[in-house]
């Protein structure tokens, strides 16, 4: 719990994957909204964003980009809002990326109302801090906004931190950068980590924890990998190693911004996000390529 980001009370283990993570989260989120709204589970739906990679299940990989379902597994009809498409630098930018947000941001409103009028609420909303599929970022005004409207409209609230946790981002979470506590929208409810965490599972505030009477629910406590857990972040802290990421990432950024300028034909363009999530667009590729 001390490593726990701000807001979070409650932690809830799973099985060392980062599917299971998400899929933990996304059948607590439901579970929550059902009982709550006195709704049928099986009419409930989750939504995505396009870029978005959440697991290998069928329920992550229904509010997954459709571009990760390599084997084309069968999935839920569950709605995908799109993810803004911004122009780098932001600060030469600015009215153009707030306008594209804001089309974002309208449209995924659009698809939460548009749910609940066909009688399949939407019962929560998972997004990555940066996609982990293309390496796409948002402003945090978008997130803040974003969280506002979930809470407007009762919906839970899923940071899937899976991939970009434990420090990745120079902060020990990446949603720390978009300062939420300091907005009406507070913090997420729900906030999923692994991957090069070594253990994987969920925070959660108070009103989303785990019904550990539920039987759809088995925490795994891996004794050897928590202590490890446990070790690597006092290493962490020790050694004042999230400020040695943030000044490596700004080192290699500004040095991929003197490639962009001084090469002058798109070899690399669009450089952005933080820490060791970084990524750029390159002049033969429509898609992003992620260092």
């Amino acid at each position: 719990m001390p490593v726990a980001p701000k807001g979070m009370h409650n932690i809830f283990l799973a099985d060392g994957s980062t599917t299971n993570a998400n899929e933990i989260a996304i059948t607590n989120a439901m579970m929550h909204y059902a009982k709550k709204h006195r709704k049928d589970f099986s009419s409930l739906q989750v939504l995505g964003f396009e870029h978005g990679s959440h697991g290998q299940s069928v329920a992550t990989l229904s509010c997954s980009d459709k571009a990760v379902n390599r084997h084309n597994l069968p999935t839920y009809n569950w709605p995908i809002a799109p993810w803004p498409k911004l122009k780098y630098p932001l600060s030469a930018h600015e009215e153009a990326n707030n306008a594209e947000e804001s089309r974002c941001l309208e449209e995924t409103r659009k698809l939460l109302e548009q749910a609940k009028a066909n009688g399949t609420d939407v019962a929560a909303v998972i997004i990555e801090p940066v996609s982990s599929y293309k390496t796409m970022q948002a402003t945090p005004m978008f997130f803040k906004q974003l969280r506002k409207m979930t809470k407007e409209l009762g919906v839970t609230f899923i940071v899937d931190e899976t991939r970009t946790g434990f420090g990745q981002t120079g902060k020990m979470w990446a949603h720390e950068h978009w300062y939420l506590q300091d907005y009406n929208g507070g913090v997420p409810d729900i906030v999923t980590f692994g991957g090069k965490a070594g253990i994987s599972g969920m925070f959660s505030t108070r009103e989303h924890r785990v019904d550990s009477t539920c039987s759809a629910f088995t925490q795994v406590v891996d004794m050897v990998k928590l202590i490890n857990y446990g070790i690597v972040w006092k290493e962490i802290q020790h050694k004042q190693l999230l400020g040695m990421v943030n000044d490596t990432s700004t080192f290699l950024k500004i040095e991929l911004g003197h490639v962009a300028r001084d090469r002058g034909d798109n070899l690399v363009s669009n450089i952005r996000g933080s820490g060791t999530f970084l990524g750029f667009d390159v002049e033969n590729e429509k898609s992003a390529d992620s260092i």
